[in-house]
C-alpha cells in the first residue's frame, strides 16, 4: 500500500505528526500520508504493498506475585507481541535497541516517558505495561504512546482472574488496533476448522490470539466436516451418519437425507449448500422442512458465499473446468469470474470488496468482484486451500501443508505476514471457517 501524506492545518487537541515521523514515513513510501480522519493515524489499504509501521512492545513490568504464577508478565507480553505482528500492520522493534533512562517511565508514579530514545531508533509506537497478580487476580497497566507527536494515545487498566490474562491482552490488541487504524482488531474473534483423519474428523472452535481449541462435534458414528460460521457466532456443519448426510446448525440436525456440501451462511443468517441429486449439484437454502433450490445449472454447483449486500459467489462447472461464479443475488444466473483453469473455495469479503479463492487446487488468489485486481498470494509452499476473511476483512485464515502436515495459517488480506494461527494447535487443521462477527472491545 502506498500512502499519501498532506499536513492539514488541526484543531487544537487533534493529533498532530511530527517532522520527524513525516520524513520517516516519506523515505519509506516515497511519498506521504493523506488523512481522511485527523485521529486515525495509519488508514489502512491493504490491497496492495504495504509499509509497516515501527512499534515497541517494552517488557512488561513485574509486580508481587509474577514469580510465583510462572512469569506470566513474559508470557503476556509475547502475547501481544505476537498478536501485533500477526495483523501485518507492524515491524517489532527490539525494546532492547533503546537506552530507556527509566523502565518505569510513562507509567504510574513513574516520571513522563522520554520520546528521544525511541525516537533514535526509529520507533513510530511504543506500548508500556506492568503486570500484578494477589491471589487469583491479574491487574494490567497498559499504555500505548505515539512517539512522532510525543502524546498517549490509550491508557488501559484491566483486572480479572489470571487465567483470563490472554483474553485481557487481545482485548488491549484490539483497542490498540483501533486508536492507531480507526477499526477495532479482531483478537478473540472465533475460527472454526476440522480436526483428525480422513475417516474420524472432528469440528473443532478457536479464537484468534488463541493456543487452544474446543471440540464441538466428535466422530459420532461418522466424520463431521466442513464447518462454518454465521453472524452471531452460529456454527453449521455436515455429519456423515450412516447412509446419510446431515447438516447441523447450532448442533441441531436440520437436514437428513442426500449429500450436502459446504453449507455457508447468507446476510439474513440463512443456510445455504450444494445439495446433490440424481443427475445435479445444485446451491439450495435449508428453511423448512424442504430445501430450496435456487441454483440450476446442469452440473455440479456448490461452495456459496456472500457479499453483505446479498451478492452470491459459488463454484460451477458450467463452463467445464470448475470455476468462480458470481450472481447479483441468490437465484439469479451467474457470471463466470475466475480467469481459466481450476478454481474452488471462494470467500467473500466482509467488506464486500475481495473474493479470494483457490487456484490449481494449490494456492490462493484474490480478485475483485468485477474480475480486475488479481493477485496471487501464496505460491510454492505445499497446498494452500480453503481461504476465509477476518470479520474486518484484514486478515484470511487459510490450510497449509508447508509445514509438512496440515496446519492452519494467517496472513494480512494482501499476502503479507504468512504465519501458523498457532504452532501448539495439535493434530491435522483443514478447512478453516472466520466468524464475520467482530468480538467486543469491552
Amino acid at each position: 500500500m502506498k500512502f499519501k501524506l498532506t499536513f492539514l492545518a488541526l484543531a487544537a487537541g487533534i493529533l498532530a505528526i511530527s517532522i520527524f515521523a513525516a520524513n520517516e514515513i516519506k523515505a519509506q513510501s516515497g511519498q506521504g500520508l493523506e488523512y481522511q480522519n485527523p485521529s486515525v493515524v495509519i488508514p489502512v489499504d491493504l490491497s496492495g504493498t504495504m509499509n509497516l509501521f515501527n512499534i515497541v512492545v517494552a517488557d512488561f513490568l513485574a509486580s508481587r506475585g509474577l514469580e510465583r504464577a510462572g512469569g506470566e508478565a513474559p508470557n503476556l507480553n509475547r502475547r501481544l507481541t505476537t498478536n501485533l505482528d500477526m495483523t501485518g500492520l507492524f515491524r517489532l522493534v527490539d525494546p532492547r535497541a533503546s537506552i530507556e533512562p527509566n523502565a518505569r517511565a510513562g507509567l504510574s508514579e513513574g516520571p513522563p516517558i522520554e520520546y528521544g530514545p525511541w525516537a533514535q531508533v526509529g520507533a513510530h509506537f511504543v506500548i508500556k505495561g506492568a503486570a500484578d497478580i494477589s491471589g487469583s487476580r491479574l491487574t494490567l497497566e497498559l499504555r500505548l504512546f505515539n512517539v512522532s507527536s510525543g502524546q498517549q494515545m490509550l491508557a488501559k487498566r484491566l483486572s480479572g482472574n489470571v487465567k483470563d490474562g490472554r483474553a485481557m491482552i487481545n482485548r488491549f490488541t484490539n483497542e490498540v488496533i483501533l486508536a492507531i487504524t480507526g477499526v477495532p482488531g479482531v483478537f478473540g474473534s472465533k475460527i472454526i476448522y476440522v480436526s483428525g483423519s480422513r475417516q474420524e474428523k472432528s469440528v473443532m472452535l478457536t479464537e484468534l490470539g488463541s493456543d487452544e481449541a474446543t471440540s464441538l462435534a466428535g466422530y459420532r458414528g461418522g466424520p463431521s466436516s466442513q464447518p462454518t460460521l454465521g453472524p452471531g457466532d452460529k456454527t453449521a456443519w455436515i455429519h456423515r451418519n450412516g447412509k446419510k448426510w446431515e447438516l447441523l446448525v447450532n448442533g441441531r440436525v436440520i437436514y437428513s437425507g442426500e449429500p450436502v456440501i459446504a453449507p455457508a451462511f447468507s446476510p439474513s443468517g440463512a443456510v445455504v449448500a450444494g445439495l446433490s441429486g440424481r443427475t445435479s449439484t445444485n446451491i439450495a437454502v435449508f428453511e423448512g422442512r424442504t430445501p430450496r433450490v435456487v441454483t440450476r445449472g446442469g452440473g455440479i454447483e456448490i461452495s456459496p458465499t456472500f457479499a453483505p449486500d446479498g451478492r452470491m459467489a459459488y463454484v460451477s462447472d458450467q463452463g467445464g473446468a470448475p470455476g468462480i461464479y458470481v450472481a447479483p443475488s441468490m437465484g439469479s444466473p451467474g457470471i463466470r469470474l475466475s480467469p481459466g483453469g481450476k478454481s474452488t473455495d471462494p470467500a467473500w469479503s466482509p467488506k464486500g470488496d475481495k473474493i479470494a479463492y483457490v487456484i490449481g487446487e494449490r494456492d490462493i488468489a484474490v480478485i475483485n468482484p468485477d474480475g480486475s485486481g488479481y493477485r496471487q498470494l501464496t505460491s510454492g509452499q505445499g497446498r494452500n486451500l480453503h481461504p476465509s476473511f477476518s470479520p474486518d476483512g484484514r486478515m484470511i485464515v487459510f490450510s497449509s501443508t508447508r509445514g509438512g502436515r496440515e496446519q492452519l495459517y494467517i496472513m494480512a488480506a494482501n499476502g503479507d505476514r504468512q504465519q501458523t494461527l498457532s504452532a501448539l494447535l495439535p493434530g491435522n487443521q483443514t478447512l478453516p471457517s472466520w466468524s464475520p462477527t467482530m468480538p467486543p472491545l469491552q
